[in-house]
């Protein structure tokens, strides 16, 4: 029995293989942070979004937030958005409401140091964000 045991986990350690050739993905959002300037009926906290490898959170106007990235040169798609579920003020919920569309919708970016704009799948602009200062640790 130990030697069936000890037969598996051997195998199960050499069935790794060969470390993979692909390259990881590049991801050039990660380390930015930032705050949404086009929603004119937004709370005075608007939605804000901080990039960190292959995720991005932040805050909706209203619930913290939090999503895989895929980017691929100027495409940009978040992935499934898990969304705290505090109640808000019904300024902040379309806030939030609004932003989450904009999530939803986004399949292009184009950044700089200073803004990022999501496109939708027609390249139209859905939201504008201004680079925020990073935050004291």
């Amino acid at each position: 029995m130990r030697s069936a045991l000890f037969a598996l986990l051997l195998l199960g350690a050499c069935a790794g293989g060969a470390p993979s050739t692909e390259p990881e993905p590049t991801h050039y959002l990660s380390g930015t942070k930032w705050l949404r300037m086009d929603d004119l009926d937004a709370n005075p906290h608007g939605a804000t979004m901080e990039f960190a490898g292959g995720r991005a959170a932040g805050y909706t106007g209203c619930n913290r937030w939090t999503a895989d990235v895929m980017e691929q040169g100027e495409i940009l798609r978040f992935g499934m958005v898990a969304v705290t579920e505090m109640a808000c003020a019904p300024m902040q919920m379309a806030t939030e409401r609004n932003f989450l569309r904009v999530l939803e919708r986004t399949r292009y970016a184009h950044f700089d140091q200073e803004s990022l704009v999501l496109l939708d799948a027609q390249q139209s602009q859905i939201a504008q964000f201004n680079s925020t200062l990073p935050t004291p640790e």
